[in-house]
């Protein structure tokens, strides 16, 4: 990857203000298609728009490039799924995902955990949630995110005992 690491490219991405990522990500994209992550963060942003094809198709690259990546491998059967699911929430999905490739763990490599920790936000009300729920929050997907706090927060959280089992 040259210059450009692993380490510059989220630094530079974590720090780029919500409105210009997606452009900014396409942009980095074509000037270097196989930086895994410019192709992870441009997947997020693709499931964030509805857009589970193409976000498949940008993290089968990035899970590709960069193995540790592992939660990038269950995005792409999660996006699969959510494909031929069209009209369901992605959380369901990814749960369904998770459940049916064996409870796949992610978020345990180092370089996953610098991506991560980097679009980190802080977890309102899921201190006692299992740790599935503080797991699946880490990814940087705010649509995720908004479903998992009100999964977890609402009173129809018994619709998801993987996110509310206590730890």
């Amino acid at each position: 990857m040259g210059a450009w690491t692993l380490n510059k490219a989220i630094a530079v991405f974590a720090r780029c203000p919500a409105d210009e990522m997606f452009e900014r990500l396409r942009e980095r994209a074509e000037q270097s298609p196989r930086c895994p992550v410019t192709r992870y963060l441009l997947a997020c942003q693709c499931f964030e728009r509805g857009r589970s094809a193409l976000a498949v198709r940008h993290m089968m690259v990035a899970h590709h490039v960069e193995p540790d990546y592992q939660s990038a491998a269950l995005l792409v059967f999660a996006g699969l799924n959510w494909v031929s699911r069209r009209g369901s929430a992605l959380l369901p999905v990814l749960l369904d995902t998770w459940e049916e490739f064996r409870r796949p763990e992610f978020d345990r490599h180092r370089k996953e955990r610098a991506l991560l920790d980097a679009f980190a936000e802080p977890e309102p009300g899921l201190e006692r949630v299992s740790p599935l729920a503080r797991r699946l929050w880490r990814l940087p997907i705010r649509t995720l995110r908004a479903q998992i706090r009100e999964a977890v927060l609402s009173r129809d959280g018994e619709r998801y005992p993987l996110l509310t089992a206590t730890a």
